[in-house]
């Protein structure tokens, strides 16, 4: 429809200077139909120009709008998939069932909006996190198991709020600070 619009107005300019140019001619040169053909021509190039500027404008429009969309429904979903890590790793504890949840969630939620290269290492921590996993005792018993699913999870969050270019990361020394509360708690939990 974009190109019907801009040949039918070329075709348009192009028959009104044609027109112009016979006039002209008839009236041997006088100054009155240059004029006119000056200012009709002006108003088809300032026409086609204007319609350019805004189908341009229009099309930059929805693409952002688009993105924007696409970032909320991306932004939703992490956090969707962080708050089940979250909820998993609430008892510091990861079974099977949790982590077939885990996968599932990857495979539906993020899987489709996450970068090839971000859902690579996340289904690595996962995978880390199954070799880790044992079906018949508590992985919280296990002191280094427990970190190394820790950190395996601190890395999938770390990796979902680098796909949003969130400024956040869970370094080295927030991983420190948050174990030393993990084992503050663990410990008066044992107390009562």
């Amino acid at each position: 429809m974009k190109k019907s619009v801009v040949l039918v107005s070329l075709m348009c300019g192009f028959v009104v200077f044609i027109g112009i140019s016979i006039a002209t001619k008839l009236f041997n040169g006088a100054d009155l139909p240059v004029q006119i053909s000056g200012a009709l021509l002006e108003a088809v190039v300032t026409a086609l120009m204007t319609y350019f500027l805004l189908a341009g404008q229009t099309g930059h429009e929805e693409v952002k709008e688009r993105n924007v969309k696409v970032f909320e429904e991306k932004s939703a979903r992490f956090n969707k998939f962080i708050d089940k890590l979250w909820n998993v790793w609430d008892d510091h504890s990861v079974d099977l069932d949790e982590l077939n949840e885990l996968v599932k969630m990857a495979s539906q939620e993020i899987v489709l909006f996450a970068k090839p290269n971000t859902v690579s290492r996340i289904l690595s921590c996962l995978i880390e996190i199954a070799k880790q996993a044992n079906p018949y005792e508590s992985d919280s018993k296990n002191k280094e198991t427990t970190k190394l699913i820790q950190r395996n999870i601190f890395t999938i969050i770390n990796e979902l709020a680098k796909e949003l270019g969130l400024g956040g990361e869970i370094d080295e020394e927030i991983n420190n600070k948050l174990n030393e509360l993990d084992d503050l708690v663990l410990q008066k939990k044992t107390l009562t």
